[in-house]
């Protein structure tokens, strides 16, 4: 006997004709009729050759149906982002801002908790490496003042020029950084 996880990576291996083909078995066009997952089982192996379980159609259901909420998402805010680069004075960045805003709420909106909670634990990555990125520009420039100092402290000792008060200076900018 075949576990969930088998009977699901069975299901969610198909190619994506069968992934559709199942999709409409519990998922009918209009006047259609929808198979109870009872009658899937005994469709699958005459027609895919693979046999499945309850409870691994009944999680592909659940993952297939949040792909599907996840990509009308994408197309949505892909759509509002063009719409709203027709706008002159729209910048790519700033429409694409409002394109993920429009993602995110809208894959919210749909109840699809595990694709919200994915997309903040990127937005939140992607705040800690802009931010990263900062305090990296804010090293390396310190990190410049700091060997410009040196270089001139040491021209001034290889000139005899450096006295106490250049000294104590140089200690004072130094500790600011």
């Amino acid at each position: 006997m075949q576990s969930d996880y088998q009977a699901t990576a069975k299901l969610l291996n198909l190619p994506q004709e069968a992934k559709d083909t199942l999709w409409r078995f519990r998922n009918p066009e209009e006047g259609g009729t929808k198979l109870t997952f009872e009658a899937i089982l005994v469709e699958l192996p005459k027609l895919f050759g693979i046999t499945s379980s309850l409870g691994g159609l009944s999680y592909f259901y659940r993952e297939e149906r949040q792909t599907r909420e996840m990509q009308e998402a994408r197309e949505f805010a892909e759509r509002a982002k063009l719409e709203l680069m027709k706008d002159p004075d729209m910048t790519p960045e700033a429409a694409a801002k409002w394109a993920q805003f429009v993602f995110t709420s809208r894959v919210a909106a749909d109840g699809n908790l595990k694709g919200f909670v994915a997309l903040e634990k990127n937005r939140l990555m992607h705040k800690v490496a802009d931010m990263d990125e900062r305090k990296l520009k804010i090293i390396e420039a310190k990190a410049a003042k700091l060997d410009e100092m040196e270089a001139k402290a040491r021209e001034l000792k290889a000139g005899g020029g450096l006295t106490a008060e250049t000294l104590e200076m140089l200690e004072k900018q130094l500790k600011l950084l």
